[in-house]
């Protein structure tokens, strides 16, 4: 006597697809999520950027120039450098180019470390959308407390942002 199974097979076929359908729908959307997070994190966070930008605090602080750059800070709210705009022959200049230039970055700001002065910047450069967009996602998860003083913004020439927060 023969067994009509037929009925039986096709159910579990169902179930089984069924199971193996929503394991392969979280996993894909947890690797979404944290595949987002890491092109976030890379572009957001360029780890040479970042390098530079310490490099670059570093000279300001210890050719004096520092405190020339607060006080301007502290009358225009934000300060920026372009890599073309370090035309003049001076030894800082042409090692800020010569940084800048190694490192890929376009431009950095040096600004006051609260939510104002970003938006300062992010209101005087309509142009910059994604530059925009990364300091309004910093305005976003940044707190701002009194630990800081300045913040140094920069953007490579290929589209990728750091900051580093200084005292």
């Amino acid at each position: 006597m023969i067994k009509n199974n037929k009925g039986f097979m096709l159910a579990e076929v169902v179930i089984v697809s069924a199971v193996l359908i929503t394991t392969l729908v979280s996993l894909y959307a947890g690797f979404a999520k944290v595949y987002k997070a890491y092109e976030e994190r890379s572009s957001f966070f360029d780890t040479d950027s970042i390098y530079a930008l310490k490099s670059i605090e570093d000279t300001l602080i210890d050719e004096g120039l520092f405190n020339n750059i607060i006080n301007e800070i502290n009358t225009s709210n934000y300060v920026s450098y372009l890599a073309e705009n370090l035309t003049d022959d001076s030894y800082i200049n042409s090692y800020l180019k010569e940084l800048l230039g190694n490192y890929n970055i376009e431009y950095f700001y040096i600004t006051k470390y609260d939510s104002e002065s970003l938006t300062t910047i992010i209101e005087s450069d309509d142009n910059n959308i994604i530059f925009n967009d990364f300091l309004k996602y910093l305005q976003k998860n940044l707190t701002f407390d009194n630990n800081y003083n300045y913040i140094f913004l920069s953007k490579t020439k290929d589209g990728r942002f750091a900051y580093l927060r200084v005292l």
